[in-house]
């Protein structure tokens, strides 16, 4: 079942991708997002998810970034879109630090300005 959630989730990053990239990458970009956000099973899944984006936001560096964040034991998946590699690195490191992730898909797009 597709939680509001995840319809907020893609339709927030489907909205970023159109608003900072051109048509064509932004249109790649809303395709990654659909296709790497699960749906969300457990009150476990839910836990994950929300301290992930804690510390992502937590991150003085990513707080402005544009990252949408979904969690299946254990698995977690970033998408979205961030200014510099580094940036997407750190939102990577910070997924993988928080307690109960197993593994980070990191399908962040990075759109240098």
């Amino acid at each position: 079942m597709i939680t509001r959630q995840t319809i907020v989730s893609i339709l927030t990053t489907t909205a970023i991708a159109f608003s900072i990239a051109p048509p064509a990458l932004a249109s790649s970009m809303a395709a990654a997002a659909q296709a790497t956000t699960p749906v969300l099973g457990d009150e476990r899944d839910r836990s994950t998810q929300r301290e992930v984006k804690n510390a992502i936001v937590a991150d003085p560096d990513l707080a402005q970034a544009h990252i949408a964040v979904s969690a299946r034991s254990g698995q977690v998946t970033l998408a979205g879109v961030v200014r510099s590699a580094e940036q997407r690195e750190r939102a990577q490191r910070a997924a993988g630090a928080v307690r109960g992730v197993r593994a980070v898909d990191n399908a962040i797009e990075v759109v240098e300005r």
